[in-house]
């Protein structure tokens, strides 16, 4: 018989000396249209390109939005999207076959997507199934020390008979959830839609559906099922649904659906009720990290990830060399069964079945301390609660703490150390043919249970750390401001765990040392000491906020360092003395100062020193010491990596490019360099309920009367004389001397992002530094050529357009991290922006290669959110001003009525007013710039994107926000935007749009989940038009006004 010829070496040419999977993923990154020409090019080209996992990718990464359709196959529903095939179109020619080819990862792939798992259920009984568990002896037995299975908790449920393919599909068919694979993007399908890609589909890693807001999107089905009463306890429900992070899934998918190996987010417990199908499940104890898997914990914000196979892939290639003792805990739930994944513990879940279940994340009394722990500044102890004996090694070499006795063995084993990176892949060596940590003795032995023993962690956290400027707080599965705000309600609705309530405060907010501090400010000034939940610290920003009796205590914390807060209260008492001197009647609507000063840490207790921010700062020379030696500390730590990983098997070092470590290791210690002192201020306390505690009571009326008095205040603030050029020339000696400390923090103009800055500081009192001369992107007067000119900013804006500038060089960047903005839109943002922003701002005019600015910069407030308003009860007429159409205003609560009230008595209801504004708060960071910026933050946080309530606004501002106006001397801001960008700077709409994009904040992915509508927009220009159109509009009623 003839040998087939072999078609690899003619059908790939030069691409044969690649690998089959090095080859798919180069054809996994073209075009489709690139694809589909490829594959005309040879026979195994042909092949390749045609693979269905392949397309099943590109229609996922094509996807930008809106509603997914699965027709026939991947590669037809891709066609289909792009329009390369008509709709309804069904029928392709039959795919051709070739011989003298073969692939072993082809092959493999296949085998996935057709292998057959009816004989995968198994159960060895190694995990306890429970009848009739009583909740004494699940909290005996089980909760926060092994999983079980309940075999009864669903009986009564609707959900029992009801969860099946069929009757879902007939109560919820038009239903769109969302849909996603374990490794890839989260898009959605319509129930119906998706029951018809499960029955179709050979997919290797299918979609599955695993929607957080099931509830939400078919609020009838939460009617199906009730919470288990064993799992009753959920502290996580005393905060608001809008902040609560997800806490309950629906899950369904076809068979070889699953979900990888992971540790639930923040060592939460969770259970999960199987209605219909079977899963199999393995579970390993924590800090026993599966086989095969990577886990990666990041220093520069904490954040924790896996990386494995897929769990069909696992099952299949992983699991099948394991020796007996490196097996994980295993079962095969079945229908009308729940199991209980303790804290911490590894999971990893593949569906035998088409499955349908519901899945709760909680925290109870049982693993609170754990989880306020792992949301504590810091990444050691959340790689020790994960990664186990593995992460404990590097800990020790880092922190230079030992073990103690009783905890030695756990790092007893580990093979290796690296600097500041540890990557172990496989499975972990095992001596004399025994796995030190095997699940055969997983239950029994006493080490494991230290893993997650809180006492134990809290050795491996940063000591003293800041929970107010650490980046490791930011990412948390709270927020830093819904973690103090959780603290909180706490307190005040279980007084039976105040104990606990303070641990966890002080473990995860170090709020005794800062309680410390706050006593010794009240002693100070005769204040009344801190009582019950007044210890708490409160706010949304980084500053320690605490509200003791009448009085409000504000301690002043920068991330650039002790100089940057002493002027940024500098600054603030500047602002302040503007307010007093121009009698303006804004000073009813802000906080009332009682006094300022410097808290000096001295030994171990803390002193006192008055200050009104006119003098030199007390001890500036002990701060200039300190600076000293935190930037030869900084600049040391530059040259070393910030990320750890561990694994199972090996350790491998991993350099920077910026250097190698030659055997000496020089990094951070454990404990940073401490202030030595913090600046404060005492403020008295505004009567009234914050809005965002209001969310629920404002109405409509109460919305347009807040927008109209927020334009009111916001004009008087604009409106206050800017400090006088001497004053910020005599700040800026003071600021260079004590800059001169070398605390390297100080932001230059030209937005250098290799500086430490943070852009909250961008104060009035820095604009006073000395002037740089700034490359600018301009084109000559006669447009011929683009070049770099170098022009003055004026004093006066030179902090402003550096934080811009600086925003600029990283929008990009900003954006691929924070994932809120669709594909399409991301594209377009590098030629959407002004290539230098500083066109956007004081009517740029360039005379001569200087850069002159017909407008002064105005004092913005920059934080005008929901949660710094403060508002109280209404008592007046219930007038709606200037004859707003309140049904469109989509802001506030809709009274609704019965059948038997009148039409008459509806109207009423809703114009009813029950709260008024009465303060201002935080204008800790009262700044100069442009006051379009202010908008942005107000827009989002208070006015929920409601164009009705922008307009009350900017009626009630009265002043035109324009600056661009021409002196018809040189080269404009406006001529060069359009000559760069092809926009009209001197628009409101760009500008604002520009700011949008530039800001701080993720303004844009706040904006998009209030205007869904806006992320199936084609460009950025349509999301401008549909989103600040109403400025360019009002703008030209305003100017048609003045005219007249």
């Amino acid at each position: 018989m003839q040998a087939r010829k072999d078609r690899r070496p003619q059908g790939l040419g030069v691409f044969n000396v690649l690998d089959d999977e090095l080859l798919c993923g180069i054809l996994n990154q073209l075009a489709p249209r690139t694809l589909g020409t490829l594959a005309c090019v040879s026979s195994v080209f042909y092949i390749l390109c045609n693979e269905e996992p392949l397309w099943m990718q590109l229609c996922l990464h094509q996807h930008h939005g809106g509603v997914l359709q699965f027709q026939n196959s991947w590669r037809h529903s891709t066609l289909l999207k792009l329009g390369f095939v008509k709709e309804g179109t069904t029928t392709f020619k039959p795919p051709m076959h070739f011989d003298g080819f073969s692939s072993l990862l082809l092959y493999r792939r296949w085998y996935r997507c057709h292998v057959v798992l009816d004989s995968f259920a198994m159960d060895k009984g190694v995990i306890d199934r429970r009848e009739q568990l009583s909740l004494k002896d699940f909290q005996a037995f089980y909760d926060g020390k092994k999983p079980v299975l309940v075999t009864d908790l669903t009986k009564e449920w609707p959900a029992q008979k009801t969860w099946n393919l069929k009757q879902m599909v007939d109560r919820y068919g038009d239903v769109a959830f969302k849909v996603s694979q374990s490794h890839g993007k989260k898009v959605k399908m319509k129930l119906k839609d998706y029951a018809s890609y499960m029955q179709s589909q050979n997919d290797e890693e299918p979609l599955y559906i695993f929607d957080s807001k099931f509830g939400e999107v078919a609020p009838t089905i939460l009617q199906d099922y009730s919470v288990p009463s064993i799992f009753s306890e959920d502290l996580l429900a005393l905060l608001d649904k809008q902040i609560r992070p997800p806490f309950r899934w629906l899950v369904a998918g076809p068979a070889r659906s699953g979900a990888s190996w992971h540790v639930d987010p923040a060592l939460t417990s969770a259970w999960n009720a199987l209605l219909s199908g079977r899963k199999r499940w393995a579970l390993y104890p924590p800090g026993r990290v599966p086989p095969a898997v990577i886990v990666h914990v990041d220093e520069d914000d904490g954040s924790v990830n896996f990386d494995g196979p897929t769990s069909l892939q696992w099952w299949l290639d992983v699991y099948p060399t394991l020796r007996q003792e490196e097996k994980p805990l295993e079962c095969t739930q079945l229908p009308g069964e729940t199991i209980f994944v303790p804290s911490g513990w590894w999971h990893c879940v593949l569906n035998i079945d088409p499955s349908i279940a519901v899945t709760q994340n909680f925290v109870n009394t049982t693993n609170l301390e754990l989880v306020c722990l792992d949301m504590a500044p810091g990444f050691h102890h959340r790689g020790v609660a994960r990664a186990g004996r593995l992460a404990i090694a590097e800990s020790v070499m880092r922190t230079g703490k030992k073990d103690p006795a009783d905890h030695q063995a756990l790092a007893a084993n580990t093979v290796g150390h690296r600097v500041r990176s540890v990557a172990m892949e496989g499975h972990e060596h095992v001596e004399n043919g025994k796995q030190p940590n095997g699940c055969g003795e997983v239950l029994n032995h006493e080490n494991e249970s230290l893993l997650l023993d809180v006492d134990f962690l809290v050795q491996h956290t940063e000591e003293h750390s800041n929970h107010f400027l650490s980046n490791t707080s930011k990412a948390g599965y709270l927020e830093r401001t819904e973690l103090r705000d959780w603290l909180r309600r706490l307190w005040k609705y279980r007084p039976d765990l105040h104990q606990c309530i303070w641990k966890c405060a002080c473990m995860a907010l170090d709020a005794g040392t800062w309680l410390q501090r706050v006593m010794c400010i009240c002693e100070s000034y005769g204040l009344s000491k801190p009582v019950g939940e007044e210890q708490l610290p409160v706010g949304n920003g980084s500053n320690p906020v605490y509200l003791v009796g009448n009085h409000v205590i504000k301690l002043c914390l920068k991330e650039d360092g002790t100089l940057a807060a002493i002027n940024g209260l500098r600054s603030q008492l500047q602002f302040y003395h503007e307010l007093v001197q121009s009698k303006s009647s804004l000073r009813n609507c802000v906080p009332t100062l009682i006094a300022t000063g410097i808290l000096i840490k001295d030994g171990e207790e803390y002193r006192v020193l008055p200050w009104d921010g006119t003098s030199e700062c007390p001890s500036v020379n002990q701060v200039e010491k300190v600076g000293k030696k935190r930037q030869q500390d900084v600049a040391e730590d530059d040259k070393i990596t910030c990320r750890a990983k561990w694994s199972d098997s090996q350790i491998e070092k991993e350099e920077t490019s910026m250097g190698q470590c030659n055997g000496s290791v020089n990094m951070r210690t454990s404990k940073e360099e401490e202030p030595i002192l913090w600046p404060f201020l005492v403020e008295k306390r505004c009567e009234g309920t914050n809005l965002t505690q209001l969310l629920h009571a404002m109405t409509k009326v109460d919305y347009v009367n807040l927008a109209f008095f927020l334009g009111e205040q916001l004009r008087l603030l604009h409106s206050l004389p800017a400090p006088s050029l001497s004053a910020r020339c005599d700040t800026a000696k003071l600021i260079r001397k004590e800059s001169s400390a070398g605390d390297g923090h100080v932001r230059q103009a030209n937005g250098s992002k290799d500086l430490m800055c943070n852009s909250n500081t961008w104060c009035v009192r820095a604009h006073a530094v000395n002037q740089l001369d700034l490359a600018v992107m301009v084109k000559s007067h006669n447009c011929r050529t683009e070049k770099s000119s170098l022009c003055n900013i004026p004093i006066e804006w030179q902090y402003f357009v550096g934080f811009l500038r600086e925003q600029r060089a990283n929008a990009t960047e900003r954006f691929l991290e924070w994932e809120s903005m669709p594909c399409k839109l991301l594209e377009q943002l590098q030629s959407y922006l002004p290539e230098d922003p500083v066109v956007l701002v004081g009517g740029l005019q360039i005379c001569d290669g200087v850069a002159e600015m017909s407008q002064p910069p105005v004092w913005l407030h920059m934080d005008i959110m929901a949660d710094n308003i403060q508002m109280v009860p209404f008592s007046g007429d219930n007038s709606v001003p200037h004859l707003v159409d309140i049904s469109k205003v989509t802001c506030g609560n809709t009274i609704t009525h019965t059948c038997s009230q009148s039409e008459e008595t509806s109207h009423e209801t809703d114009a009813r007013r029950n709260f008024s504004l009465n303060c201002l708060l935080k204008l800790n960071l009262p700044c100069a710039g442009d006051p379009l910026f202010e908008l942005l933050a107000l827009y989002v946080s208070v006015f929920k994107c409601d164009q009705v309530l922008l307009e009350c606004f900017l009626k009630s501002y009265g002043v035109p926000l324009s600056t661009h106006h021409s002196n018809g001397k040189g080269l404009d801001g406006t001529a060069i935007c359009k000559q760069l960008t092809g926009q009209d700077s001197t628009s409101l709409s760009y500008r604002a749009m520009c700011y949008c994009l530039l800001h701080e904040q993720d303004i844009m992915g706040a904006i998009l989940k209030h205007r869904k509508d806006l992320r199936m927009a084609a460009s950025l220009e349509e999301v401008e038009e549909k989103l600040w159109a109403v400025l360019n509009e009002w703008e030209t009623e305003f100017t048609a006004m003045d005219i007249k």
